[in-house]
């Protein structure tokens, strides 16, 4: 066997434009398939990670009453036992935070703008105040109760500087109007192309113009360790929640079907954008207590997952069509190379090869070729990813949903790059098994009197 590799070996070598154009052809296919993988994998992971920094977590629960007179209120009081089921996930969980969350309208002087506003209790999640995109200000003063961080645009549109006050006026989460001081202490980076611009305040002054408590809020947001358990734990903390009292109904993210991730994500983002409780009521489905829903930035990406579906799927078909082309370009290829070693073909029969070598070594020869071809087309693909994540897009382009700190994010993931591999190497391998059959089966007195 080890003469047999040397034979191949030196083989590859041969007709060395043939083996470039074989090997450059296999490196290509598998060049484009990592490249788009990656670009796919990493648009997924960027979306997410955006959405995430954009609502403060990954899985996100609500919490709903009803009135005396039936009327739903968004609003969490007493929350003993859900932060018990939080923390029995140990180290699944990194952390939680609490939040209120309001469509309102801002005004200053003679104009006005309708804004999400997002109450934070600043002193549990300094993290988040820290990683705020400012554009103008600070946040020194931000533990102040009326200070207020809002979008670049709505400033803007406002006519607002840092420093200056504006009036907020809101619904109470009894449906009554209120009015708000608030002073402008920084603006942030914001995209209003997918309406999820958000302004930025006290968790306990926004309480207040809600009419709730200091102890209650309306969304427990919750951040994971690993994003890829994200709907397994919403799934199991929604089992548990549905144990101890009234929850909103949870389709498992893998069971839904594309009218039901349809439908689930637009209440998931009516509820995170402040649109009003999650939950509603009838006289048939009354409930006592909390009504709990559980959502996840899954359940908000179904769009988003659709695309990738169809990039994934388009990759594969020209992966495909690729491996079609280099197929057929290796079998015509090694059926020429059996008519030029007729010949020595017939020779190394002659002198006791068998049958088995003469096609192991046609077999062995396509092997190394595909291998090489492919490791190259992986390299190629990860200093075309390489190259591509150091091109800055910018975060105020409408693409910024999709980019990493406005750039182009790639993940690889190794077993699919393996999958593709191996899957290449095999083909090769097949496409090369005809002619080496044929190979293996030229009579040794016929193929010494052959000419061509």
């Amino acid at each position: 066997m080890k003469n047999l590799i040397k034979i191949a070996l030196r083989n590859t070598t041969r007709q060395k434009k043939r083996t470039v154009l074989l090997g450059g052809a296999i490196a290509f296919g598998i060049l484009v398939i990592t490249l788009l993988n990656g670009f796919t994998a990493g648009l997924a992971d960027n979306v997410r990670d955006n959405f995430s920094r954009i609502f403060g977590g990954q899985i996100f629960i609500s919490g709903t009453i009803l009135t005396k007179s039936g009327r739903p209120v968004n609003v969490i009081r007493d929350d003993t036992k859900l932060i018990g089921i939080v923390k029995s996930f140990g180290d699944k969980i990194k952390k939680y935070t609490r939040r209120s969350r309001t469509m309102a309208e801002i005004i200053f002087n003679s104009k006005s703008v309708v804004q999400r506003i997002d109450g934070v209790d600043w002193r549990d999640d300094r993290n988040f105040a820290l990683s705020l995109p400012i554009v103008k200000g600070s946040i020194e003063s931000i533990d102040k109760r009326d200070s207020i961080i809002l979008p670049v645009s709505t400033a803007k549109k406002l006519g607002v500087e840092v420093g200056e006050s504006v009036l907020v006026r809101l619904s109470t989460v009894t449906g009554q109007k209120n009015v708000g001081d608030f002073v402008v202490i920084a603006t942030v980076k914001d995209q209003e192309g997918f309406g999820i611009s958000t302004a930025y305040a006290s968790l306990g002054y926004l309480n207040e113009l809600l009419e709730l408590k200091p102890n209650e809020y309306q969304i427990l947001s919750i951040y994971v360790n690993n994003i890829n358990e994200m709907d397994r734990i919403a799934d199991a903390i929604y089992a548990k929640l549905k144990k101890i009292g009234p929850v909103e109904t949870r389709e498992s993210a893998e069971a839904s079907s594309p009218e039901a991730m349809r439908k689930k994500t637009r209440k998931s983002f009516a509820m995170l954008m402040g649109g009003g409780p999650f939950s509603s009521a009838t006289r048939e489905k009354r409930w006592v207590g909390t009504k709990f829903s559980v959502i996840t930035l899954n359940d908000m990406m179904s769009q988003v997952v659709s695309m990738v579906n169809v990039l994934n799927t388009t990759g594969l078909v020209i992966f495909i069509i690729l491996l079609i082309i280099t197929m057929v370009g290796i079998t015509n290829s090694y059926r020429m190379t059996m008519l030029e070693r007729t010949r020595e073909i017939g020779t190394m029969r002659a002198i006791g090869v068998q049958k088995s070598g003469i096609r192991n070594i046609f077999l062995l020869e396509a092997l190394f070729v595909s291998i090489a071809g492919a490791l190259v087309g992986i390299a190629l693909a990860f200093v075309g990813m390489f190259v591509i994540s150091k091109i800055p897009f910018g975060t105020d382009s409408m693409m910024w949903i999709f980019l990493k700190n406005g750039r182009v994010g790639f993940k690889i993931i190794p077993t699919e790059v393996l999958v593709n591999l191996l899957i290449l190497v095999f083909l090769s391998i097949v496409a090369a098994l005809g002619p080496a059959r044929k190979a293996a089966k030229l009579e040794p007195a016929t193929a010494l009197r052959t000419e061509f």
